[in-house]
C-alpha cells in the first residue's frame, strides 16, 4: 500500500536520487536538461533543503512500505508588493519513478498537495511543464490545468 508523506531527513538520499531520475528522463526530452558532474550536494543545498525548511513549502514522499518511489515539490509564492495578484501555489516537481507509474501514485500525492494549498487559501495553482513530456502534459490537462504562459527561446 502506498502512503504519502511529508518528507524527512531520512528521505532526503531517496528524494536526491528520484531527482537524478527525474533530471535524466528530462535530458532524453530535451538536452537542455543535462547536468553537470556531481549535481546532488547542490540540488541538495541550494534547493531541496530550503523548501523542506521554509513553512511556505513542502515536500512529499510516497512509500512503498519503507521505499521511496515518489516525490513532489510545492511552495507558496508571495507576488511582488507592487502587484495586486493574491499569493498562489507552485508545484514545482511531482515524479513518480518508471516502475511505478500509472498505479494512481501521482494522483494521491496531487490530491496531498491540493489539500495542503486548501489549508493555506490557496485558489491558483502553477506549474511547468516540458512541452514534449506527453505523459505529464496529459496529467495536468486531466486535473484542468490551462495554458498561462509560454516561455520563447532562440539558440545561437
Amino acid at each position: 500500500m502506498i502512503e504519502i508523506i511529508k518528507a524527512e531527513e531520512r528521505h532526503i538520499p531517496d528524494i536526491c536520487n528520484l531527482w537524478l531520475e527525474f533530471m535524466r528522463y528530462s535530458e532524453d526530452i530535451d538536452p537542455i536538461f543535462a547536468l553537470r558532474d556531481g549535481p546532488v550536494p547542490g540540488f541538495e543545498k541550494e534547493y531541496l533543503r530550503p523548501v523542506m525548511q521554509n513553512k511556505n513549502g513542502l515536500v512529499f514522499v510516497a512509500l512503498d512500505r519503507k521505499k521511496t518511489v515518489a516525490y513532489s515539490n510545492s511552495q507558496v509564492q508571495e507576488p511582488p508588493s507592487v502587484a495586486t495578484r493574491k499569493k498562489w501555489g507552485l508545484i514545482d516537481h511531482l515524479f513518480v519513478t518508471k516502475d511505478y507509474r500509472r498505479r494512481g501514485i501521482g494522483e494521491k500525492m496531487y490530491a496531498a498537495i491540493l489539500k495542503w494549498f486548501h489549508a493555506r487559501d490557496i485558489n491558483r495553482i502553477e506549474l511547468q511543464v516540458i512541452v514534449k513530456n506527453e505523459a505529464a502534459v496529459s496529467f495536468w490537462r486531466k486535473h484542468g490545468y490551462l495554458d498561462f504562459q509560454n516561455t520563447l527561446y532562440r539558440q545561437f
